[in-house]
């Protein structure tokens, strides 16, 4: 079965390397995608922080609700409320625009694909396309890559980020202010060419680096809920490899609008699905 995933997606990868086929991907593959406007969820983050030898313990509470869906993007609006050990500040709400790629529509950022690859999950080897972002700022310049394909769900299987500053001298290369990468560690995509696309799984681990500072965050979603994630766990060590910060994040509770699979945006049909109260995370 698995030589038969390899060959099948190797092709169609394959046409997309020769030119005759630009792989892309649509709605249907972006977590909100399946969903009408006015669908949300609320992700609740309990974080404990050690500082100076003590515990700070907060709440941050993220309602995010989708505004709209058209052939090119997906808007969402992202309200944040932070509870401060009883003190409650709440955000100014703000308006989000997506591509399918799961990257904010910007100005200033250049496009382009990359070589054809591959990928190991699950001890399967997934060719995929790539795709690269490059933004210029004062800061310096931040560059995204992406390893995708629209036949493997979640369909982005992983993400590079490099923010390079500006370097200190005309022959000096630009220093590394950030990176991480995130990749699918485990897709039940990959275990039978008929996987259902209800109730698909996925795992996810992001490291993060920044100065001394090594962000590690281990994710479990689904794209049955709005926005996919239905908790995670980071951790933060400093440069003693000591942990420093612990946030634990949970999809608390959602509403949505479900849209058929593969149904024309002109065409949307509104499913009404159940409320799903969980239990929220206390401080």
């Amino acid at each position: 079965m698995g030589s038969v995933l390899v060959e099948l997606f190797g092709a169609l990868v394959l046409s997309t390397a020769s030119g005759s086929v630009l792989l892309s991907l649509t709605a249907n593959e972006h977590p909100w995608g399946r969903f009408q406007p006015n669908s949300w969820c609320i992700v609740q983050t309990v974080t404990v922080s050690n500082i100076e030898g003590r515990s700070v313990q907060s709440l941050q509470t993220v309602r995010t609700t989708l505004q709209s869906i058209d052939e090119n993007s997906i808007t969402l609006q992202e309200a944040e409320t932070l509870n401060l050990g009883g003190r409650i500040v709440e955000k100014k709400p703000q308006i989000v625009q997506y591509d399918f790629f799961h990257e904010p529509i910007q100005e200033n950022v250049q496009i382009r694909q990359g070589p054809s690859a591959k990928l190991m999950i699950d001890r399967k080897v997934v060719p995929c396309a790539v795709r690269i972002y490059e933004q210029r700022t004062s800061a310096g310049l931040l560059t995204t890559t992406i390893w995708y394909t629209p036949h493997v769900y979640p369909y982005i299987l992983r993400v590079e980020k490099i923010q390079r500053g500006q370097p200190v001298s005309e022959n000096a290369a630009a220093p590394v202010i950030r990176e991480s990468v995130m990749l699918v560690m485990e897709t039940s995509a990959l275990r039978t060419l008929r996987s259902n696309r209800r109730n698909p799984t996925y795992t996810l681990q992001t490291v993060e680096r920044a100065g001394n500072t090594t962000r590690i965050t281990d994710a479990r979603c689904s794209w049955d809920v709005p926005g996919g994630l239905l908790e995670s766990t980071t951790v933060e060590f400093d440069a003693w490899h000591r942990e420093v910060r612990r946030s634990v994040s949970r999809m608390t509770n959602y509403f949505s609008f479900e849209t058929p699979v593969n149904q024309p945006l002109r065409n949307r049909i509104r499913i009404p699905v159940e409320v799903n109260y969980l239990e929220p995370l206390v401080p």
